[in-house]
């Protein structure tokens, strides 16, 4: 493998870590957790697979913006105990549209390791069009930005445990009794 662009890493403890490559691993735990992502699109839910796509879903400026993800890899060992994610960027839109195609490809692998002396450290390759080359450090800027962001939104809000997602529901009031109507009542 060739050598990366940036590495960034971010200590933890170790049950902070394993905190972080659990919420990392479980797709429905990434809008608790990941700024970019206020919803996630994707075939399946839970935890993640080797070759499933993702939509990052936030709205910026009234206007919907995805991130389109792929899982290239999951590796997990226990002796070191560690979890690593390579993911493949497969672009951005806005409102359906294409943006972002300065970069033309970005490649991130997030590691945890859960042990001593342990933590967070994002790998990230990209590569830039020929055409994109005088705008060469806006281009790095962006791809930097990626894998700083999910550093930062895993070093203080994956560390936290999630819960499972509740089913929609709501209270209905009725004089001194009240009820709980779930989406199947309704």
């Amino acid at each position: 493998m060739d050598t990366p662009q940036g590495v960034w890493r971010h200590a933890l403890e170790p049950l902070q870590s394993i905190q972080v490559g659990e919420n990392l691993l479980n797709l429905d735990s990434w809008p608790s957790w990941n700024g970019s992502a206020q919803r996630v699109l994707s075939s399946t839910t839970g935890f993640l697979l080797e070759g499933q796509r993702f939509d990052l879903h936030r709205l910026e400026r009234q206007r919907l913006i995805e991130e389109l993800w792929l899982v290239k890899t999951i590796r997990t060992g226990e002796n070191p105990d560690f979890k690593e994610i390579e993911f493949e960027w497969l672009g951005q839109q806005r409102e359906g549209k294409t943006v972002g195609t300065a970069l033309k490809s970005l490649r991130m692998t997030v590691t945890i390791l859960c042990e001593e002396e342990g933590g967070i450290e994002i790998a990230a390759w990209w590569d830039i069009p020929r055409w994109a080359r005088l705008f060469r450090g806006r281009v790095n800027a962006q791809a930097k930005a990626f894998a700083t962001q999910w550093l930062n939104d895993l070093a203080t809000k994956g560390i936290v445990s999630y819960g499972e997602s509740q089913p929609f529901s709501f209270t209905i009031s009725e004089g001194e009794d009240s009820k709980t109507v779930g989406n199947d009542d309704v």
